[in-house]
């Protein structure tokens, strides 16, 4: 019987007192290996969430995160994933990567369990564990008190602290017939506001499930990138692993795709809405009655005809990668946000820092700025050297043959000019701290920044950035 491993001091812990597995002996312990920009990784801490408030005496979940980026190492970066994500278990931060060499993990998300009496009682990589995980606890369990002593403060997450703006970790924006639509994710709801700020409707309770019905009993969670065709918002709704769609004529919320839960569904007719399963969707494309979702945990886009209800795999084979192609012969790597017209979009994905254009319906993919998983920059210049940081939003601008992006990670926005290739920073003097959403006007540039949670109005003739004050009703 191997035993664990005490955890280094030197872990940074950002939303607990330094924790200890010594410290949780007499229950059993589950570290969770993640990272902040790998959306399997989300899923992972959701279901260990769920875990711990099943069983929240008789079982600790600590979190260890392993940065893989540069900005993962700077507190900020986390807290605003602490945020966005609404993490309610103590995290640290590996700088060092102690942790993970100490219990020889090969892949993120991991769980490591430990048992009562501090031996290492199992190990479970990968996506989708969490049946695999509640078993063995179950026999973990087995013969621990049946009135647990109550588990201190001290071994908890601390209360996040309350958020009183109109905002929380905005992650989406649309321009419609001169309104401008926001993505509060962190209060899981979308507002339809007034270019000044002046919120006109609120859809959504405000409530982290799955709901449809009037826009005040609706619930959305974790809502990000929106579209817009005829009379309907189409909602990115990440948290629920579904595409939702808003009537914007009464505020009537329903599902088009998804179930709740994530998975994977390939090509069929989809009867009735949760017949699909989505991992993560974060981002929508719709031109008429063809709907183009970003199925970021499938690593693939996927197409839905609104008219005939058939939905197929677009590109992407679901492995993790950044492999150009057609079809199922090409790799992504969780694309985060599309822009463009019906038949060429712009993506731009988090895990290969990359700008890539897909061809629709031909299913096409090609890489104009990438260079692997692991290799990103802040770099200006011809594509075949120039770098991004975990990008996450892309708007194109056909009228001056540009592409916006926001450069997350590097707390910038980046233009690529498309007859040039070549691209450059913004100068912006207000500092950004995570922008992670664009829209676009006829003069101006939308930018939605999560940690800060503001929205900011960049005018592109004379370089004049404003911050708009959301008003609520």
């Amino acid at each position: 019987m191997k035993m664990a491993i005490e955890l280094s001091p030197k872990l940074e812990w950002l939303n607990a007192d330094p924790q200890s597995i010594s410290a949780h002996q007499g229950r059993v312990v589950a570290l969770l290996f993640w990272n902040a920009s790998s959306v399997y990784c989300h899923n992972a801490l959701s279901d260990m969430f769920q875990l711990q408030r099943k069983h929240p005496d008789n079982l600790s979940v600590l979190t260890i995160h392993l940065p893989k980026f540069a900005a993962e190492l700077e507190q900020r970066t986390l807290l605003d994933a602490i945020n966005r994500l609404d993490i309610h278990l103590p995290v640290a931060n590996d700088t060092q990567w102690t942790a993970w060499q100490h219990y020889d993990i090969q892949s993120w998300p991991t769980v490591v369990l430990i048992d009562a009496k501090g031996a290492i009682a199992g190990e479970f990589a990968g996506d989708d564990r969490r049946k695999d995980i509640e078993s063995r606890l179950a026999e973990l369990m087995e013969g621990m008190p049946d009135i647990p002593k109550q588990k201190p403060k001290t071994l908890q997450a601390k209360p996040k602290p309350k958020v009183f703006g109109a905002l929380h970790s905005p992650c989406g924006l649309l321009i419609h017939n001169n309104l401008l639509y926001i993505a509060d994710t962190g209060h899981n709801r979308v507002l339809e506001c007034t270019f000044d700020g002046q919120v006109k409707r609120v859809f959504g309770n405000g409530l982290p499930l799955y709901l449809d019905g009037a826009s005040i009993e609706a619930s959305f969670n974790r809502p990000m990138a929106m579209g817009v065709a005829r009379e309907f918002l189409y909602v990115a709704d990440t948290g629920n692993h579904a595409i939702r769609r808003v009537r914007l004529m009464d505020g009537y919320i329903d599902s088009i795709l998804g179930n709740g839960k994530p998975g994977r569904t390939e090509d069929r007719t989809v009867g009735i809405f949760h017949d699909v399963q989505l991992n993560n969707p974060s981002s929508v494309s719709v031109d008429q009655d063809i709907l183009v979702v970003a199925d970021s945990g499938n690593n693939r886009l996927c197409m839905f005809n609104l008219a005939t209800q058939g939905f197929s795999s677009l590109v992407g084979s679901g492995s993790l990668g950044i492999v150009d192609g057609t079809g199922k012969r090409a790799e992504m790597a969780h694309p985060l946000s599309l822009s463009g017209s019906k038949n060429y979009l712009y993506v731009v994905e988090g895990s290969s820092s990359s700008i890539r254009t897909a061809a629709v319906p031909e299913g096409r993919v090609n890489t104009l700025i990438g260079h692997g998983l692991y290799q990103y920059g802040k770099e200006d210049g011809l594509r075949k050297s120039a770098a991004l940081q975990h990008p996450s939003a892309i708007a194109v601008d056909e009228k001056r043959g540009v592409v916006w992006v926001a450069d997350s990670y590097n707390h910038k926005i980046r233009s690529f000019n498309i007859n040039s290739s070549t691209l450059s920073t913004v100068p912006i003097t207000q500092p950004l701290l995570n922008p992670c959403a664009l829209a676009l006007d006829d003069e101006s540039l939308w930018i939605a920044d999560s940690a800060s949670s503001q929205i900011h109005r960049y005018f592109l003739e004379t370089e004049y950035l404003s911050r708009i004050t959301i008003q609520m009703p």
